[in-house]
C-alpha cells in the first residue's frame, strides 16, 4: 500500500494527466492542420454510365418502312424533334412499322425509350433485332429477334432496359412494331431514345515499335 505523501504528489505533479493532454494542443497562433482532400468520386458504373446514343447515329444508313412520311425517323430520334410530341411517325398501308438504326461504330446498347400519344396507336408488341441492316417485313416476322417486348400503357416514356448481353456489339438496331395498344390499323410515335456506350476498339496505326525497326527479325 503506497503512502499517503506519494499520493499527494502524484496528484500535483506538473507533469501529470492534465499537463500532458495539454501538451498535445498546437501551439497559440499556429495553423490548424488542412483538411485531408476529399476522396475520388467512384466511376460511374451500370445504367448511370450509360450515355444518350443520338450523337452515335449514322442517319445517312438509317430507315423506316411503312412511314406515313420519308422524314419520320428523324422526328422522332433527332435532337430537339423527338421532344416534340405533335411531330409523330405514324405508320401507312397497316399498323406495323420496321425501324432500323445504324451507328457510326459498334455500340453497347443498355436501354431505350418509347414515346407515344395517348390515344391507342401507341406501340404494344416491339421486337428488337441485331444487326440485320437489310431487314425487312418478312424477315422480321419470321426470324427469331434478340428479344421481345410487350409494352403496357405505363411504360411508355419510361426507360427500359434490355437484355444486355444480347446488345454487346450492335452495328444496325432494328424495332419492328408489331401492333398497337387497341389493335387499330394506324401505329404513332413521337419519340425513340437509346442509352449505351461505345464498344472499345484498338486503333493499330496508334501503336509503336517499342524495341527494334521494321523489318527486324524477320
Amino acid at each position: 500500500k503506497p503512502a499517503s505523501g506519494t499520493r499527494a504528489r502524484r496528484c500535483s505533479e506538473p507533469g501529470g494527466a492534465r499537463n500532458s493532454y495539454m501538451s498535445k494542443l498546437p501551439p497559440a497562433g499556429s495553423a490548424a492542420p488542412s483538411a485531408a482532400p476529399d476522396p475520388p468520386k467512384p466511376a460511374a458504373y451500370g445504367a448511370a454510365a450509360m450515355t444518350d446514343l443520338v450523337d452515335e447515329i449514322q442517319w445517312s444508313s438509317c430507315e423506316c418502312l411503312n412511314a406515313a412520311s420519308k422524314d419520320g425517323l428523324g422526328r422522332v430520334m433527332k435532337q430537339g424533334l423527338r421532344d416534340q410530341e405533335d411531330l409523330l411517325l405514324e405508320s401507312d398501308a397497316d399498323e406495323q412499322l420496321l425501324l432500323t438504326i445504324a451507328f457510326k461504330g459498334p455500340m453497347k446498347v443498355h436501354s431505350l425509350q418509347v414515346d407515344a400519344p395517348s390515344d391507342g396507336r401507341a406501340p404494344k408488341e416491339v421486337k428488337l433485332f441485331v444487326n440485320c441492316p437489310s431487314l425487312d417485313f418478312d424477315d422480321a416476322e419470321g426470324r427469331q429477334a434478340q428479344q421481345q417486348l410487350e409494352l403496357a400503357a405505363e411504360q411508355l416514356g419510361t426507360r427500359l432496359p434490355l437484355d444486355f448481353v444480347k446488345f454487346q456489339s450492335v452495328q444496325t438496331l432494328s424495332l419492328f412494331v408489331v401492333s398497337n395498344q387497341e389493335e387499330g390499323e394506324v401505329s404513332a410515335l413521337s419519340g425513340v431514345r437509346l442509352w449505351g456506350t461505345a464498344v472499345a476498339t484498338t486503333n493499330m496505326t496508334e501503336f509503336k515499335r517499342v524495341a527494334g525497326e521494321k523489318g527486324e527479325g524477320e
